[in-house]
């Protein structure tokens, strides 16, 4: 819709704080659908597998080396019959390590799973934002179709006293018909909106398509120096911390698989030819002579080291995009604090003069339109502004593990 062609003589009236439609008696609160969503996402619960596969890794680590047995049949046994046991017997500290290794993996895998909700916890938001911008607009938009056609009728006493031309109520016919479209594009754009929120859940539950809430329009933008302490507390800047001690159990790994573990045996032996029988007990263990895991140690060292400067690396990329979000905040805040101090209310001025005109015949209908559609395109261009600041905090949510309360 070509919005500078919208003729409403009360539009400006209508104001961007508009209700949202009553809710039905099925609707949730925001909280309320998001508890549903962190309750039965697939991801979250692909996540929260993992920790559990990596926990019984931890038991499976935790077990010692299973013993052998064996059996030697000399001339099918008519000569000589020998069995024995042997059992490993690891030294250095393989089983701890072994095991302390396997719980860097459950370390891992409940910081992924944080990484996980965190993302979720912002993409709810996200995905929220649209429903409650379209929901406002189509507040905006009906109440403005209602008063336009209001206007219709008295422009058409105006026409019939021969005040105004036939024009003129032709152009008004053709803007409620463009507004009765542009109602029916943002209530799709709101159904979309409403789908792409519900795949949040375990599948496209119609609970979650009706979600109603508000946008926190006055939420203050947190501190600068505040949320970059707090980068340090995001699970993504410790996946690195984890990494890291993962590698050093790995390099105390390779030092332990120096040392040589103890194969003890024992057995039986019957000679049926001597009829004897005797007990033989054995010890062996390999020599670290040629691989003593020089390579392999040297390589967990320097892997250990690029992990450390991709944390420098992810770390200062972050901080980066923390500052520039904060930096695009401020600036929506002055266009914000513009529009609704000064902007709108001086297009509402201006709107009522040339009103007042135009009923007394001083103003032709097209600045009375153009006033009119100025108001209604700068109360659009606020919720539209206000929708960028609210995805940009959602942004800088998830970037810094902070909870700021977008949606109330």
């Amino acid at each position: 819709m070509k919005i500078w062609y919208v003729v409403t003589l009360l539009c400006w009236v209508v104001s961007i704080h508009a209700a949202s439609p009553t809710a039905t008696h099925h609707s949730l609160s925001f909280s309320q659908a998001r508890e549903i969503i962190l309750s039965r996402n697939a991801g979250l619960k692909s996540a929260q597998t993992e920790i559990d596969a990596a926990r019984a890794g931890v038991a499976q680590a935790d077990t010692r080396p299973n013993p052998g047995i064996g059996v030697e049949l000399n001339q099918f046994g008519t000569r000589e019959i020998e069995a024995g046991v042997e059992q490993e017997l690891e030294l250095g500290g393989k089983r701890r390590l072994r095991t302390k290794a396997a719980q860097k993996e459950v370390d891992a895998a409940a910081n992924s799973r944080e990484i996980t909700r965190l993302a979720l916890e912002a993409e709810i938001v996200r995905r929220f934002i649209p429903i409650a911008t379209t929901t406002r607009k189509l507040v905006v938009v009906d109440s403005i179709l209602k008063i336009t056609e209001v206007t219709r009728d008295m422009v058409q006493r105006r026409v019939d006293a021969g005040a105004s031309p036939t024009t003129d109520l032709v152009r008004l016919e053709i803007d409620i018909e463009q507004l009765r479209l542009e109602h029916s594009e943002i209530r799709s754009r709101n159904h979309r909106a409403r789908l792409q929120f519900a795949a949040l859940g375990a599948d496209q539950d119609s609970v979650l398509m009706n979600v109603a809430g508000e946008l926190q329009t006055d939420i203050p933008i947190p501190d600068l120096a505040t949320l970059q302490r707090a980068v340090h507390d995001n699970p993504a800047i410790g996946a690195y911390t984890i990494e890291q001690a993962r590698l050093e159990t790995k390099r105390q790994q390779l030092r332990a698989d120096v040392v040589p573990s103890v194969h003890l045996s024992a057995g039986f032996v019957r000679n049926n030819a001597e009829n004897d029988n005797a007990v033989t007990l054995g010890l062996s263990m390999p020599i670290p002579l040629f691989d003593r895991n020089s390579a392999a140690q040297k390589r967990a060292e320097l892997e250990l080291q690029a992990s450390s400067w991709r944390e420098e690396n992810a770390y200062r990329l972050l901080m980066a995009d923390i500052h520039e979000i904060h930096g695009h905040l401020q600036v929506l805040e002055q266009r914000l604090h513009s529009l609704r101090g000064t902007t709108i209310p001086k297009a509402q001025q201006v709107h009522t003069m040339v009103q007042e005109y135009y009923q007394a015949g001083n103003a032709d209908f097209l600045a009375l339109t153009e006033a009119q559609a100025e108001v209604l395109r700068l109360k659009l261009e606020l919720i539209d502004t206000q929708q960028t600041r609210a995805l940009a905090l959602a942004d800088l949510m998830q970037n810094t593990a902070t909870h700021i309360q977008v949606v109330q």
